[in-house]
């Protein structure tokens, strides 16, 4: 059995001038995917057509000089309109292929995507074991897959059949380690005010999210639920990435590291009884309220060097219309104690929420200066499929469906997927730039990012202020 698994670009027109500031990111779910397969004896191989920056013609070429029996795309919503087209070019060039997709998006529009063709299956939640036995049913020859669980399949009356829901894997241990081998790994970063250190790859130390933030795409997927592994076991991985890869940054994609203190303190102590503290560095995200003042000392001595925090915004009122359930008071408290301890804090604030209006963006943006945070990312708030803010607003107002505009950088203002009742779309992107332009042209600002911190590359700088030109 020879699978190929891909991880495609996006429109990058769609982001008019932010295109440059994005970097290939480590697709840490498909070499999740990757390494399960290997450890099940399937010959699989990987394209990663962002960071290698093939055209489409490329993949299909590689894909047919593999000539793999499954194909498998990892499709978050921006992507989705690139990969129904790479499925129909590998359909026309290999015609026996089978296709697989996976990831929330896949997986909110299952019956869809396979109703038009645009996949055979769709991987639902976790996908290690699912996909394995989809290899196994293949090459079985057989055409019924109605005993996988967590699958969504072409009946044979060419409609869609979705199976019982699987049980999540509680032992995340238990997965054998994303098969980083396969990619790219050197071409990786994370976002320009994450990277500090390369080589860089990610982690997860555990899966879901207890919370419910109505902008989460967690919500309506496997990731509700949520599972922790072993501080030890997290280690060991974190040691075998710095000895294998020579990593010397090492970014958390849990939606919050740590969330249970109990598990900070042994994997600490790990990293730096094994002294990688002194070899590799991490980052990871997590909540103001999540960081305490032993928590934050914690995290500094144990080689965290960066937090990112979810700030939102800076008006209590909007944090409850998304269920955020924190203040702004608490923000504070979080930032204060992450500094006093030496960590670095990025700031990632949405504009543009529910009931919102240019008074309460500029106050986010007062409030973003005001705790004087290292980094502030502006996105313009998006409802992604899979969350409740999509869901709420498809049936109200939304009827969206041009998924490459789904991008929190949108420069074309009727293009942009939502704005909040009242709030002129063309004013909005205005005060996205203008929340650039107010947080990071400030003298101290910008000797803090010149001389003290030196992690925007000067390349990457211009392409901001480019973007912050409107």
């Amino acid at each position: 059995m020879r699978v190929l698994l891909i991880n495609p670009s996006m429109n990058m027109q769609k982001l008019g001038r932010f295109a440059n500031l994005l970097e290939p990111m480590p697709c840490i779910g498909l070499a999740y995917i990757a390494g399960a397969l290997e450890q099940h004896g399937v010959f699989v191989r990987a394209i990663d057509m962002f960071a290698d920056k093939l055209s489409g013609a490329d993949v299909v070429e590689r894909t047919r000089r593999f000539a793999p029996d499954l194909v498998g795309f990892t499709v978050l919503t921006p992507s989705a309109p690139i990969c129904a087209e790479l499925t129909a070019m590998i359909r026309v060039a290999l015609p026996d292929v089978k296709i697989v997709w996976g990831a929330v998006h896949a997986e909110v529009f299952a019956s869809d995507i396979v109703r038009e063709g645009e996949a055979d299956f769709v991987v639902h939640h976790d996908g290690e074991h699912t996909i394995c036995e989809l290899t196994d049913a293949l090459e079985s020859g057989t055409d019924d897959f109605s005993h996988i669980t967590g699958l969504t399949w072409r009946g044979s009356d060419g409609e869609p059949v979705t199976n019982a829901e699987r049980k999540l894997n509680r032992d995340l241990d238990d997965l054998p380690y994303p098969a980083w081998h396969l990619f790219p790994y050197h071409k990786y970063g994370l976002l320009p005010f994450a990277d500090f250190a390369k080589p860089v790859l990610t982690m997860a130390g555990s899966r879901g999210c207890p919370y419910r933030c109505d902008y989460c795409s967690l919500l309506n997927t496997g990731g509700k639920v949520y599972r922790r592994r072993d501080p030890i076991k997290v280690a060991d991985e974190y040691e075998f990435l710095v000895e294998r890869y020579g990593v010397k940054q090492i970014g958390f994609i849990d939606p919050i590291f740590p969330l249970v203190k109990k598990d900070l303190k042994p994997f600490c102590e790990e990293i730096v009884k094994r002294k990688l503290d002194q070899k590799c560095l991490w980052l990871s995200e997590t909540r103001a309220d999540r960081l305490d003042k032993e928590t934050c000392e914690l995290m500094y001595w144990g080689g965290c060097r960066r937090v990112l925090i979810g700030i939102e915004s800076g008006v209590d009122l909007l944090l409850g219309n998304v269920n955020k359930k924190i203040t702004t008071a608490k923000v504070r408290e979080g930032v204060a104690n992450a500094k006093a301890a030496g960590l670095q804090v990025v700031g990632l604030f949405m504009i543009g929420m529910p009931g919102e209006t240019p008074e309460m963006t500029r106050e986010t943006v007062e409030f973003a200066v005001d705790l004087d945070v290292d980094f502030a990312k502006f996105a313009i708030t998006v409802p992604f499929p899979g969350s409740k803010l999509f869901d709420d607003r498809w049936q109200k107002d939304l009827f969206r469906d041009d998924w490459e505009n789904y991008t929190t950088f949108n420069p074309d203002p009727d293009r942009l997927i939502y704005h909040p009742a009242g709030y002129d779309p063309q004013e909005l992107i205005k005060m996205q730039s203008y929340a650039l332009r107010r947080f990071y042209m400030r003298p101290k600002q910008i000797r803090r990012q010149m001389i003290e911190l030196r992690t925007i590359s000067p390349k990457m700088l211009l392409y901001g202020l480019y973007g912050m030109a409107i």
